[in-house]
């Protein structure tokens, strides 16, 4: 996880916090809806994702329903951070935290499918196994198997992207960003607020709203940013 690429640019670090995807959880395996979704798709149920368009009712039994079962957010996340300029040039690091605080590093080299079916059928693999694809010497996408607190320990400076954090222009969030070596972090979840922990994780100072007022999606927030810092570079 090197601070800078071979041509002196600084690398853009970006991780997904409390993203809404998990396997269905124990206790509700055997909802009906669980059940009956498990049948149509020809797996196991606890071997699906939670998915709130499938599990609705199932779900209103869970603690902080209204931050999971929404995987479709780190879908579309993904495929936008995926898609930037700053991938082929080798500045971007991506990872993904999840509700269960996993942390899980992606390859800017992974293209994820753009089918949403697909998509699930291969985080539920990955949740299960740890990496994707299986048995590979090099996987594309992989669990770390470290805390958040031990992945942003490594001296570089921290930004949460918070709608009630200071507002800033992208242009000046991007001037901070390209200057040193630093952690972005986006909620990926689709309810409510970032937990405790996560906030204590990031300085007061730190913390930035670029919607001035206006709530943003995950993918709409790192476009915004992504965007400012490959103008920065000149990628645009």
């Amino acid at each position: 996880m090197e601070g800078r690429t071979r041509k002196g640019r600084v690398k853009v670090k970006i991780i997904f916090l409390e993203s809404s995807i998990e396997l269905v959880p124990e206790d509700i395996l055997g909802e009906p809806d669980v059940v009956r979704s498990a049948q149509r798709y020809g797996v196991d149920p606890g071997d699906m994702l939670l998915d709130k368009s499938l599990h609705y009712r199932a779900m209103s039994r869970l603690p902080f329903k209204w931050k999971r079962g929404r995987p479709d957010i780190l879908h579309v996340a993904l495929m936008t951070v995926l898609d930037s300029p700053l991938v082929e040039k080798g500045i971007l690091d991506i990872y993904f935290h999840t509700v269960e605080n996993r942390i899980f590093h992606v390859d800017p080299v992974t293209r994820i499918p753009k089918s949403y079916e697909r998509f699930r059928g291969l985080m539920a693999q990955l949740l299960r196994v740890g990496h994707v694809p299986p048995g590979a010497d090099n996987p594309l996408i992989y669990e770390l198997g470290i805390s958040i607190d031990d992945l942003l320990d490594d001296g570089s400076e921290r930004i949460l992207l918070w709608e009630d954090g200071k507002l800033v222009s992208v242009d000046e969030l991007a001037s901070f960003i390209v200057a040193r070596s630093v952690w972005v972090g986006i909620g990926a979840f689709p309810k409510g607020d970032f937990s405790k922990r996560i906030l204590s994780l990031f300085p007061k100072e730190n913390r930035y709203s670029i919607g001035r007022g206006r709530q943003f999606t995950a993918w709409g927030t790192v476009s915004r940013v992504l965007c400012g810092v490959e103008q920065k570079y000149g990628l645009i």
